[in-house]
């Protein structure tokens, strides 16, 4: 309360020091010359303050995206259950309801301090087209607690206190003049605090709302739910979706319709069976908790219904509607007037993501010819095999292509466990589970970097042979290291000193040499050691000269540090003459050093340039 009061208070303060600032120079300055200098400032600085106080008593804009409106009158089902639960959860009535394309259901508030507030229930077309009539409710009768009375005024002024400081960072962002400075440097200060401050509290609220949902909607009903929506939306984000774009290359953009067909609930907008959605749900059960994120993680969510995380799931899980959806029992007909709809947006704003995904298709055609050509000459190792194998499944659909490429590569190395994962892939697609489950056992032997991921494919294949009690270890074995493999995803990449002799780091000295006059340090690095024989990725790290004044009118003026800024326009002049293509990374003074930026690496300091001869002395 003190942090969200603060802000309230300072924002109130500024805007009326800013406003009566003109008043205040006629009260206190003398001079004619001074009043006449600081009229046209003191203009600005009024129009500022009024922006300031706008921005404190006046509502931030809505953060939701453009949906399609619904009409209550039109969707009666739907209305009733809404009434039905509003009346559970002793809630306010909605302001207005908006579908729009999320696998979510979220609600706005919005309103002036005095009046009453606005409540704006938006619910994605596809959580209504995935989810049943029950699982539905669940996720509502959750909004609805978040503006129940039993929650509080409280909980609304945190929210639109994170609305309003995140509206103004954004409007700040943009505009750099020195009277914004203070302002803009207490954002800086506050903001992050405040979030921190208030970030238990928004997570308190999370678990009171699902509290409230299984109270409401009954705790087997709400498990159920939460299942369902978990394994919607891993299907959506790694099947459903990239099924589409995969699509760019033989279709037209005007011949997909995505929402329309998620009425129907399409086959890759849902796990395989039971035994992939016992998995998906095991490695969800895994996740920590997001110490940025005001939700709960999702094993605190299960909990909440009164499930043991920690113990075995249920037999029937929901990987697949086994009623009508809550999009026909609750839109009836105007589901597929409102899929349309979405269609025709969607297609707006997918042009320039379709036309990227159809010249990756044409790359990969162009690769695909160019391996079916060199097949013809010359002979292929393992690593061929596997992406004529991999390219096949796309462009050669009878199989036959990607089945001979996996034996041949098989040949060529027995051992090699890409390989052997594509053929326990098409083992289990033909239901030779068996062979399958050998085959994966021989991975995780041959392969300790891909231990995690044989653990989950033998948990799936048991389950799906029907022994729960041979899936139970590799289950207990992939969660035991699922931290390791969860750390692995946030770890920086191990990378080594250049490595380069004499002539190759002169030539590379004599084209950068302008950019060491305006850099502290730079190092370079690579991906692999110089012993590998295969090509390395190259990394530029660079230390830029600053020092404290500058730093500090960066802060006030918000513009990029002069010598940092002098480095990259160098940067675009200089690398396209240099024999080796660069990644360059930027070390701000704020910034850590990484570990592999080390005496062997560095090439250059202060100005002064350091041979492969040197570094060694």
């Amino acid at each position: 309360m003190i942090w969200l009061a603060l802000g309230d208070a300072f924002l109130l303060v500024s805007g009326a020091l800013l406003v009566l600032s003109p008043f205040l120079l006629v009260l206190f300055l003398r001079s004619p010359l001074l009043l006449t200098f600081l009229a046209l400032p003191c203009l600005s600085w009024f129009f500022y303050g009024l922006m300031v106080l706008r921005a404190w008593s006046v509502p931030p804009p809505l953060p939701f995206s453009d949906g399609i409106l619904l009409d209550p009158g039109k969707v009666p089902a739907f209305a009733a259950d809404l009434e039905r639960l509003r009346l559970a959860c002793d809630a306010p009535a909605f302001s207005a309801i908006y579908v729009n394309a999320d696998l979510n259901a979220s609600i706005f508030q919005a309103g002036r301090r005095s009046g009453p507030p606005k409540h704006i229930l938006v619910v994605g077309l596809p959580l209504l087209a995935l989810l049943t009539r029950e699982q539905a409710a669940v996720v509502i009768a959750h909004e609805y607690a978040h503006i129940s009375r039993q929650h509080g005024h409280f909980a609304r002024w945190a929210y639109l206190a994170r609305q309003r400081w995140a509206a103004l960072g954004d409007l700040h962002e943009r505009n750099h003049r020195l009277i914004t400075a203070p302002l803009r440097m207490f954002l800086a200060w506050y903001v992050p605090h405040m979030m921190r401050e208030t970030l238990e509290f928004s997570r308190r609220c999370e678990m009171f709302a699902d509290a409230q949902a299984v109270q409401v909607c009954g705790s087997d009903i709400a498990l159920e739910a939460e299942f369902a929506l978990a394994l919607r939306q891993k299907a959506m984000s790694d099947r459903f979706w990239s099924g589409i774009f995969a699509r760019a290359g033989e279709a037209d953009l005007t011949q997909v319709h995505p929402f329309t067909q998620l009425l129907a609930e399409p086959i890759d907008s849902r796990p395989r069976d039971n035994a992939q959605a016992a998995v998906w749900l095991h490695e969800r059960l895994c996740e920590k908790p997001d110490v940025r994120s005001t939700h709960p993680a999702f094993f605190e969510r299960v909990a909440s219904t009164g499930f043991d995380p920690a113990g075995a799931l249920p037999d029937r899980l929901p990987w697949r509607l086994e009623q009508t959806s809550s999009a026909v029992d609750w839109l009836g007909k105007e589901a597929p007037g409102i899929a349309a709809q979405l269609d025709a947006d969607w297609r707006g704003n997918a042009t320039q993501a379709w036309c990227d995904a159809k010249n990756w298709h044409l790359r990969q055609y162009d690769e695909f010819s160019n391996l079916l050509h060199r097949r013809k000459q010359q002979a292929f190792d393992e690593r061929d095999w596997l992406l004529l194998a991999q390219l096949a499944e796309k462009f050669e659909p009878t199989g036959v292509l990607r089945q001979e490429a996996i034996a041949q590569g098989l040949q060529h190395s027995p051992a090699d466990p890409a390989l052997l994962r594509l053929r326990a892939a098409d083992l289990d697609e033909n239901g030779a589970l068996d062979a399958a489950i050998a085959l994966w056992q021989r991975i995780d032997q041959n392969s300790s970097t891909s231990a995690y991921q044989a653990h989950r494919r033998l948990c799936e294949l048991c389950l799906r042979a029907g022994d729960k009690q041979a899936a139970e270890p590799h289950r207990r074995a992939a969660d035991s290291l699922w931290p390791s493999e969860d750390a692995g995803l946030f770890v920086v990449k191990e990378y080594f000193p250049h490595g380069m002799d004499k002539t190759e780091l002169a030539l590379l000295h004599s084209v950068l040499q302008p950019l060491f006059s305006r850099a502290r340090a730079v190092w370079l690095c690579r991906d692999k050691p110089p012993s590998s024989s295969s090509p390395p990725l190259w990394f530029l790290y660079i230390e830029a000269y600053d020092g404290w004044l500058m730093r500090l009118v960066g802060r006030l003026t918000g513009e990029e540090d002069f010598n940092a800024s002098a480095c990259k326009r160098l940067l675009e002049r200089l690398l396209p003459r240099l024999h080796v293509h660069l990644q360059v990374v930027f070390i701000g003074p704020q910034d850590r050093l990484p570990a592999h930026c080390t005496s062997d690496s560095l090439i250059a300091r202060a100005g002064t340039t350091i041979s492969a001869a040197s570094v060694i002395v």
